[in-house]
């Protein structure tokens, strides 16, 4: 049996998350018909908008999956952006190596990385750095330091 039933099971559960974790959950699927690509969360905290790029895994598949919508996010003036990768807990060990090759990938990027496999506590594995978008190589984006831990 999965552990999600759908993608936006996904979103509910990790909008709760991020909300025990501090963060103004804006919304979900923001800009759904309207922006390419819509923002799957969007949150805020301390006046730092982050949008998430969340992608769910029932089976291995692309390690590289949704790592350009995720750079897309960028154009939509965010201060942080954040592929998230939920692996189904059926995937077992191939979800550590598919995680370990976006991690690598994602490094070369300013966007940031999470991982959670079936209903575990998300984790960073990449820090997003701030938007470059919005001004100089490192952007303008005010950091919070903290980020998702409290």
């Amino acid at each position: 049996m999965a552990d999600f039933s759908s993608e936006d099971e996904v979103y509910a559960y990790l909008s709760y998350r991020f909300r025990e974790k501090g963060l103004r959950v804006l919304g979900t699927r923001v800009g759904a018909g309207r922006l390419s690509p819509d923002i799957d969360i969007l949150a805020e905290r301390e006046g730092v908008r982050i949008g998430f790029e969340v992608k769910y895994f029932r089976a291995p598949s692309r390690f590289y999956e949704g790592l350009g919508e995720a750079l897309a996010l960028l154009a939509h003036g965010l201060d942080e952006v954040y592929l998230i990768h939920v692996f189904d807990s059926s995937i077992g060990e191939q979800a550590h190596g598919m995680a370990q090759k976006a991690a690598t990938l994602v490094r070369l990027t300013p966007i940031g990385y999470m991982v959670m496999v079936g209903r575990s506590e998300p984790e960073v594995l990449v820090e997003a750095r701030g938007n470059p978008l919005k001004g100089g190589p490192e952007g303008t984006a005010p950091r919070s330091g903290t980020w998702p831990s409290t």
